[in-house]
């Protein structure tokens, strides 16, 4: 599954980030933004797209909601914070954890770290696994395993004033042991927690400026302008169709692209990243078109793996 978190990772990469209202929300959120974040309001899909945002800080993990990813801060607060510390496993959760460990550290100007935790000796093996996985995409981030029966033993073994990033409740075993009824934390570090949540990434964390040629345009000026196989034909800002060079090319120079295009295929930004696997054959290598909710083109995507 496509993420909005892919490659390596680096301290100063920045999250663009949306928040609401909530303790200690705008703090982590400027944290995690540089100091530039945007606050929501009412509809969080809407206002996602709006700010191109890739996370979402809010006061609780929203129901349902997995539009983006989340990021729910508990009992944070920055000026008590000596340490960050990632718990991570094979869950879906980690390496967003992991990837904010890394940049909350580097905020605050302390140390950050990855933890692996195992119950007993015979799971060290894939707990150093795990671990070594996660640091092949997040360099420069310190990890180390731990061998724990509890989320208490865990906490204990965290450096002094140590903050605490881990995954949403889950499979994992040492997730299960920290949320209790209602999705609430039983433990939690000295300088506090933050519960993540990853989500698949969408069409609009890939946009790109957006490509095409007007309706109106006659066939040997398309022919000069075109740089792939397909292109999105366009009328006053709207998707009205597409193109392919080949129809083109056997034309008469001096009608319409508008007499030659076929129906719009297109691909709206709050779309998972993953579709545009399925219209990848279609645009045959060209980048992928992008509506809003009006059909008003307003950029492309490269299709997934291209």
């Amino acid at each position: 599954m496509a993420t909005a978190f892919e490659g390596h990772i680096t301290p100063d990469e920045l999250f663009r980030v949306v928040w609401t209202r909530g303790k200690g929300c705008a703090d982590l959120a400027d944290l995690l933004g540089g100091g530039s974040s945007t606050r929501v309001h009412d509809d969080l899909r809407k206002e996602c797209i709006e700010s191109r945002a890739d996370l979402l800080v809010t006061r609780r993990l929203p129901p349902g909601f997995d539009f983006v990813s989340v990021a729910v801060p508990s009992d944070f607060d920055p000026t008590s914070v000596g340490s960050v510390s990632a718990a991570v496993s094979s869950g879906p959760h980690s390496a967003l954890a992991a990837r904010l460990a890394l940049r909350l550290g580097k905020a605050l100007d302390v140390a950050a770290e990855m933890v692996s935790a195992y119950p007993a000796p015979a799971e060290l093996p894939a707990a150093r696994r795990i671990v070594k996985t996660l640091a092949g995409k997040i360099p420069g981030l310190p990890y180390r395993v731990v061998e724990t029966a509890d989320a208490r033993e865990l906490i204990e073994a965290l450096p002094p004033n140590a903050l605490l990033v881990l995954g949403a409740p889950g499979g994992w075993w040492l997730q299960r042991a920290f949320f209790g009824t209602g999705v609430r934390l039983r433990q939690r570090a000295p300088a506090g927690a933050i519960v993540v949540q990853q989500a698949q990434a969408r069409v609009y964390h890939h946009m790109e400026e957006p490509a095409y040629v007007s309706r109106h345009l006659l066939v040997g000026d398309a022919l000069r302008l075109m740089e792939y196989a397909v292109a999105a034909v366009v009328d006053e800002g709207e998707l009205v169709g597409v193109i392919h060079k080949e129809a083109l090319e056997g034309a008469d120079r001096g009608i319409s692209v508008g007499d030659l295009m076929d129906v719009p295929v297109f691909l709206e930004v709050g779309d998972s990243y993953e579709e545009t696997s399925r219209l990848a054959g279609l645009f045959e290598g060209a980048p992928i078109p992008v509506v809003d909710g009006n059909g008003r083109l307003v950029g492309c995507v490269p299709a997934l793996g291209n």
